[in-house]
């Protein structure tokens, strides 16, 4: 699926879906101290609901698994999940991973404990995604937007 934004690269089409294999291979880079620093803000723990949006090949919630939260990923590259449903699949996680854009995401009210945004947060709407956060999310519940520079 080919996605077009006017203010990322002047409008240039470009598709994650085209790389997904090699993202499955090589994209899981961050060290663990990267992980230790979300679980001491208290997200990704057990009992917790989780929504990783633009997850990719679910590289969140796959290296945050075992804290014991349950995990749902969306990403708009049906690729992406498909290979992220593979890598759960292949270390036995019990993941929850869909294909559609953050802006059309349709989950319960209030459901949410947390949501996770890694390396995509300006791709979304945010005139359009965040009152779907703000209905998703339990009252506190945590948005966590992450970005390496």
């Amino acid at each position: 699926m080919q996605i077009t934004n006017p203010e990322i690269d002047k409008g240039k089409a470009f598709d994650w879906g085209r790389t997904s294999e090699l993202y499955a291979k090589f994209r899981d880079i961050y060290p663990e101290i990267f992980y230790q620093k979300i679980i001491a803000r208290n997200i990704g723990l057990k009992h917790q609901k989780i929504l990783d949006l633009g997850t990719g090949t679910g590289v969140l919630p796959r290296n945050l698994y075992a804290y014991g939260a349950e995990w749902t990923g969306i990403d708009i590259s049906e690729n992406q999940i498909i290979q992220a449903k593979k890598l759960a699949e292949q270390q036995n996680m019990q993941i929850t991973f869909q294909a559609c854009s953050a802006e059309q995401a349709n989950f319960p009210e209030n459901y949410f404990d947390a949501v996770t945004a890694c390396q995509c947060f300006w791709y979304f709407n945010h005139e359009i995604l965040t009152p779907i956060l703000s209905k998703i999310l339990k009252q506190n519940g945590k948005i966590l937007i992450l970005y390496m520079a």
